[in-house]
């Protein structure tokens, strides 16, 4: 059973025109006048037993070039997967689907919303180190940044701070209620240090969509334009 024009239309429709992969535009026509055409309509699971990922007794015939078992590559990954198969399993394949859709369904959103410009973000100084560490436990992920540093003495003491305070987060989870207690006390020492050394700190904690928790770390110079002060 060939994939029928209204699969083809929503796998295409769906992936924006674009390689779930790599992202690079299938249907162009940049080269001159002539149209070029390097997508292809993949199978996540082969219909032929010695094919990539087939399963006996998984899909009947006819699914096999349903949209569910479909996704849109250049040549070179279509090449790639199917050749590459402990790498690809299905559930890979399946997830990078998903993840290329909500991100063509997310951009085209913003673009309509006109919410691609970019929006000012703000993000609070963080004063305390109970305050600091609940932002950094059970944190997947850390997101740093600080202003350019001009000596060797700056970097070393700004990036000492700035492992310290990831490899916090990464313990945190590790240890019992008394350590976490001391772990505070020696981050607000931490912010006590940078503040006398003329930095504030700023940081926040965010759930992106794939459930990960990401922190924000930020230090900056006291005397920072960015920085906007508040008289609440």
């Amino acid at each position: 059973m060939a994939i029928s024009d209204k699969t083809r239309k929503m796998l295409w429709a769906k992936s924006g025109n674009r390689c779930s992969i790599c992202k690079i535009e299938l249907f162009s026509n940049e080269v001159g006048k002539e149209t070029l055409n390097v997508g292809e309509e993949c199978h996540i699971i082969s219909s032929q037993k010695s094919g990539p990922r087939h399963k006996d007794g998984i899909l009947d015939y006819d699914d096999y070039d349903d949209y569910d078992n479909l996704i849109l590559l250049c040549r070179n990954h279509h090449k790639e997967i199917d050749e590459l198969t402990v790498t690809y399993s299905e559930e890979v394949i399946r997830y990078l689907k998903q993840n290329h859709e909500n991100w063509v369904n997310s951009t085209l959103n913003s673009s309509i919303k006109g919410k691609n410009q970019t929006q000012p973000r703000f993000i609070s100084r963080i004063t305390s180190g109970k305050e600091l560490l609940n932002i950094l436990a059970d944190s997947h992920a850390y997101e740093t940044d600080y202003e350019e540093v001009e000596t060797e003495a700056e970097a070393d003491f700004i990036g000492g701070v700035l492992q310290d305070l990831v490899d916090y987060g990464e313990l945190c989870g590790m240890v019992e209620a008394y350590e976490r207690v001391k772990m505070g006390l020696s981050l607000s020492e931490t912010l006590k240090r940078l503040e006398e050394n003329g930095y504030f700190l700023f940081a926040e904690k965010k759930i992106e969509k794939n459930n990960w928790a990401v922190a924000t770390i930020l230090i900056r110079k006291k005397d920072n334009p960015e920085i906007i002060k508040l008289e609440l």
